[in-house]
């Protein structure tokens, strides 16, 4: 973190260093790492991280990766973010959104004096332009969370207003997230669809190129409004193998590594030279099963042509079959916060769903029931990251013991989104990044339309308990509603519910000032390289 000195020089500027100071607890829950005493942080230098997969197109409208995400967290701020109580906060905005008309008016002020990373103005009109993509580009991963805003209206430069078909209990978080991101016109405009090949938006980083999809260089940027980043760069490098990322640490290949295996963070917690942070994020691990995937997410749903779909005791069976126990242990070294349920134990709504017990012969009894002859030939697609597989391949070998036999596709994370979009799977292992509102972590899997409906679920009863919930802002009748929705989802085990997620990352003690957000996010704002 930087001195009371050094931020003392930023006094004429006070509104970017206070709104550097939101971004930082806005997107941070826990500070990483601090400049030892007698020790300053050099100017300059590129911090190289080991992520465990390969974001899709960096395009905040369309992308839907949680490692994606983490590339955002430091080049693509947005209007609004979350600070260390995990609470909302204005970034790009001055304030939180002014709301009236009974909830239906959100008048939002922005930050004077900010610049795009291509130096173009960051005004209301901008605001618009994204919101309007985000709401109406055909691929986009966002149009179902901003479904309610009928009109956006510019009032001047730096003021911007939405109006609401309905009151959107969740709006202001949605608007913490992804969606919430403010893009560059300029860009969109000359981009177009190919706006995630050259991202564009308000940063301390800014997109500098992406040679291969396991390679992402980002630079300073010369126009961020606030304090300005001690690192001159960050690359980010997709590592699948935890062995390689292991040795690409210890060789200082790599200075982070967020894709190590439990076991070598260990073996690095009792190194002297180097540094282990852990977090339990508000996200969450699952299998989605397609149920009703036919056609793509974003159509009308059917019934998929897989034994899952049409039996749904098979669900329930194969759940049964799961020790996640075990499963923990042998995988993630029981780092992982075994659970399920969408909504994480952190939040206000939570509500407490034991997990199926593991109960191989009654699952086989289950799929004696079914009437399905066995063994039950299904595909599992996981990413190619090596802990992905091994998790793929645990989970294979515990149903066997009910009747079934899973071959486990590996697919790289673009490809996995594409096919699970597309409806061309039968089981999906997904993980999620967690929202603070638990509309967030549920209708944006499960809305009819939504771009990550990868299910293909549609049920009226689960629909119309989605809509109450957004429709109210009293936290007891929305907890008593979202009590409802994890029951409900529980009965139908569209999804398979498996961990909290853990994030643990490992780096050498001469790197300092990293900080993580309650989403595992790692901000680099202040990162940089200790000189003694």
């Amino acid at each position: 973190m930087r001195s009371g000195r050094s931020l003392s020089r930023f006094a004429g500027v006070l509104g970017a260093v206070l709104a550097a100071a939101l971004v930082l607890s806005a997107c941070s829950s826990t500070t990483v790492s601090r400049p030892a005493a007698h020790s300053r942080v050099s100017n300059g230098g590129t911090l190289s991280i080991g992520i465990p997969t390969a974001p899709s197109a960096l395009d905040p409208t369309t992308e839907a990766t949680f490692v994606g995400h983490w590339v955002f967290a430091n080049m693509c701020y947005g209007l609004y973010g979350f600070n260390v109580r995990n609470q909302v906060v204005p970034v790009l905005a001055t304030q939180m959104p002014v709301i009236s008309d009974g909830g239906l008016l959100y008048t939002i002020h922005l930050r004077r004096g900010v610049k795009f990373n291509d130096g173009t103005a960051m005004t209301a009109e901008a605001v618009k332009i994204s919101l309007r993509r985000d709401q109406t580009l055909p691929t986009s991963a966002r149009a179902s969370a901003l479904a309610d805003i009928q009109s956006i209206d510019v009032v001047n430069s730096t003021t911007v207003q939405l109006k609401l078909s309905k009151v959107d209990a969740p709006l202001t978080s949605i608007l913490a997230s992804r969606s919430g991101i403010v893009m560059s016109p300029t860009a969109l405009a000359r981009e177009g669809s190919n706006f995630g090949d050259h991202p564009v938006c308000v940063g301390p980083f800014e997109f500098q190129s992406r040679p291969s999809v396991d390679e992402i260089t980002l630079t300073r940027s010369p126009y961020f409004y606030g304090p300005k980043p001690h690192l001159q760069s960050v690359v980010y490098h997709v590592i699948t193998d935890p062995a390689t990322c292991y040795s690409d640490l210890l060789a200082g290949f790599i200075q982070v590594a967020e894709c190590l295996s439990p076991n070598d963070v260990k073996l690095l917690s009792a190194n002297s030279s180097y540094h282990v942070q852990q977090v339990t994020s508000d996200g969450y691990q699952m299998i989605v099963i397609n149920v009703g995937n036919t056609h793509g997410s974003t159509k009308p749903y059917g019934v998929a042509d897989n034994p899952l779909a049409q039996h749904p005791i098979l669900r329930h069976a194969l759940a049964m079959a799961i020790n996640r126990s075990t499963l923990n242990n042998v995988v993630y070294d029981g780092t992982m916060v075994p659970g399920c349920s969408p909504i994480p134990p952190s939040s206000p709504y939570f509500t407490s769903i034991p997990c199926p017990p593991y109960d191989p012969a009654a699952a086989k009894k289950l799929v004696a029931e079914s009437g399905v002859k066995t063994p039950i030939d299904l595909t599992l697609m996981v990413d190619t990251g090596t802990l992905n597989v091994t998790e793929g391949e645990v989970i294979a070998d515990e149903a066997k013991a009910a009747g079934f036999d899973i071959t486990v596709q590996p697919t790289s994370g673009t490809t996995a989104e594409a096919d699970a979009a597309s409806g061309n799977f039968e089981m999906y292992a997904a993980g999620w990044s967690g929202r603070i509102d638990p509309d967030q972590n549920i209708s944006i899997w499960y809305a009819p339309g939504s771009f990550l409906n990868f299910s293909g679920a549609d049920y009226p009863t689960l629909n119309a308990l989605l809509a109450q919930g957004r429709e109210t802002e009293n936290v007891s009748q929305r907890k008593a509603i979202y009590a409802r929705v994890v029951r409900f989802l529980d009965q139908e085990e569209d999804s398979i519910y498996l961990f909290y997620t853990t994030y643990q990352i490992a780096y050498p003690k001469n790197v300092t000032g990293l900080v993580f957000d309650p989403n595992g996010n790692l901000m680099l704002s202040t990162a940089g390289f200790l000189v003694r």
